[in-house]
């Protein structure tokens, strides 16, 4: 069954609750087919295939994803969703393996009226990597 999010926020809502039950279908879903997710600094992943690809490995892993803190600024159909997420990796129990970034994510209204992702930064200003000596 298909899902529709009637807000940025609510997508980010259905798609961390598909990714932390492992239901990799539903969060491509939340994704439109050209979609580029950050993969790590450096490193994108483009289209359904290679989305495919990144998110069953994560998965895999058993991590987990939790919103700390969000915020959306939208205009025209298209919206900036920003927010502070944490990142547990594996299937322990302990917060040790925990990992918070600042996450920046382009969504757009799609003509059912719902909104998918197209740009999906989750690392946020860690794509910029490490200033130069002396910045």
């Amino acid at each position: 069954m298909k899902m529709i999010a009637h807000s940025p926020e609510h997508a980010v809502e259905l798609l961390d609750r598909a990714f932390n039950e492992g239901d990799i279908e539903t969060v491509l879903g939340f994704y439109e087919e050209a979609a580029v997710v950050v993969t790590e600094p450096g490193k994108l992943a483009r289209g359904t295939q290679e989305l495919r690809s990144f998110f069953d490995r994560v998965m895999r892993s058993g991590s987990s994803a939790k919103q700390l803190k969000t915020h959306v600024i939208e205009a025209d159909g298209v919206a900036l969703f920003l927010s502070r997420w944490t990142l547990h990796i594996g299937n322990e129990s302990s917060n040790a393996d925990d990992r918070t970034f600042i996450a920046t994510t382009v969504f757009r209204k799609q003509s059912d009226g719902g909104w998918k992702a197209l740009i999906d930064n989750s690392l946020g200003p860690l794509v910029l990597g490490s200033d130069p000596p002396g910045l």
